[in-house]
């Protein structure tokens, strides 16, 4: 619902009035339905992630809550920042105009100057190497760390399920060192679900089976079911999860009920 979509599609609503009986299926349902937002803007005929300019991003923000309200008739309280980018000012707005529940914090991923290789960005996005992975109530200085009980904001911080990527299984410490020189160093990723079913399988134990963090939120591009190959993905890693929530391994929850009862 931000600026790009207004633009392309004639209006910022594009999604509920295109997409109404799905959506409303989904509400029905007790599915909740957040705003994801991006700077997109068209600069001489080309799109640019603006993340320099505070101005733009703050009027992106603006225009996706106020369609959003507009559509629900409440304002929207789950957040996530497109790009997994994120900043003070743009937190404390967003807070401002509803959201308790911010899901934009990806753990482990280091600060980088672009988006994507073939993407044009202005600004730099946070170095999130040292974020919790539970979920947290943000120091008011810093939404990155967690707040004291006098300083915290109203928006509860809810990460990404991140894990270290290719996966590596359990080995001697010398066949890691062979691997890395070999494949390069494993880097943090968002878990995705057209990451290949094996690959996310694992990913899927280390961080439950694991105990990194007391909950698995997974990310998914939207382009990704235009792949058939990804598409796949998805699917396999989707049933994957609800055979998990079946035999009560995983609860498929809200952003309220999973932080319902935390005090910090």
């Amino acid at each position: 619902m931000d600026p790009q979509i207004e633009l392309s599609h004639g209006s910022a609503l594009w999604a509920v009035e295109r997409y109404g009986p799905q959506i409303e299926s989904l509400r029905g349902a007790g599915d909740e339905l957040g705003l994801h937002t991006h700077s997109w803007r068209r600069i001489g005929g080309e799109w640019i992630s603006d993340y320099g300019d505070q101005g733009w991003v703050n009027q992106c923000v603006r225009v996706s809550f106020d369609s959003y309200e507009s559509a629900f008739g409440h304002a929207c309280r789950s957040f996530r920042f497109g790009d997994h980018w994120m900043n003070d000012e743009t937190f404390n707005l967003a807070e401002d105009l509803g959201a308790r529940y911010n899901l934009t914090v990806e753990p482990g991923l280091r600060s980088i100057p672009v988006a994507l290789p073939g993407e044009t960005s202005t600004g730099r996005f946070p170095d999130y190497t040292k974020v919790p992975r539970e979920p947290y109530r943000p120091a008011r200085e810093n939404f990155r760390r967690g707040g004291k009980a006098r300083g915290e904001k109203d928006t509860w911080v809810i990460p990404v399920s991140t894990v270290l990527l290719p996966h590596w299984p359990a080995a001697p410490f010398y066949r890691r060192i062979v691997w890395r020189a070999r494949y390069g160093r494993r880097l943090y990723y968002p878990l995705s679900l057209a990451l290949e079913p094996n690959q996310f399988r694992y990913s899927f134990g280390d961080v439950v089976e694991g105990g990194s963090a007391p909950h698995l939120c997974v990310v998914v591009r939207t382009d990704a079911v235009l792949n058939p190959l990804w598409a796949a993905h998805v699917r396999a890693n989707l049933e994957l999860l609800l055979s998990k929530a079946s035999d009560g391994r995983v609860e498929l929850t809200t952003p309220e009920r999973l932080v319902a009862g935390r005090s910090c």
